[in-house]
């Protein structure tokens, strides 16, 4: 290869670079102007297998809502089904998800239960994540006697 065509491979590698990197400093700012906070109803959950707890999500960029924005969701600790695991904001800037805890017995350690949320769409060109936690109360199920 040529010098010159060397010049030319490395001026394309550059110009690579830097909107890469551009793109990702952009993104780094906008971080701190993405806010996302989330609501559980009903407050708290009964680990019986069947009743669930609704998750909604508000994801607002410098108090305006973000539309279309895709967000990831998943059971961080504790156990569980979670439902669904992507999905995109509406006009509103919401999304909702909905967790069921795994039925525990009597005698188990209930564990908190964290749901781990990420709305990945802030830069342009690559993945640049804001991330959201919520700890879910998780109750032990009633139990009764039958003697």
């Amino acid at each position: 290869m040529t010098s010159s065509g060397r010049l030319w491979v490395l001026a394309v590698l550059g110009i690579l670079i830097a909107v890469v990197g551009v793109d990702w400093l952009q993104a780094q700012a906008r971080l701190d102007t993405i806010s996302i906070e989330g609501q559980l109803d009903p407050p708290q959950v009964i680990a019986n297998g069947k009743d669930a707890i609704v998750l909604t999500v508000r994801v607002t960029e410098k108090g305006q809502p973000r539309v279309n924005t895709l967000l990831q969701a998943w059971v961080e600790s504790g156990g569980g089904y979670f439902v669904p695991q992507w999905t995109y904001t509406d006009a509103a800037g919401q999304a909702q998800f909905s967790y069921t805890p795994n039925a525990a017995g009597p005698y188990d350690l209930l564990e908190p239960t964290v749901i781990h949320l990420i709305d990945i769409n802030v830069a342009r060109l690559f993945e640049v994540d804001k991330h959201y936690l919520v700890e879910v109360p998780v109750q032990a199920p009633l139990t009764t006697d039958t003697k």
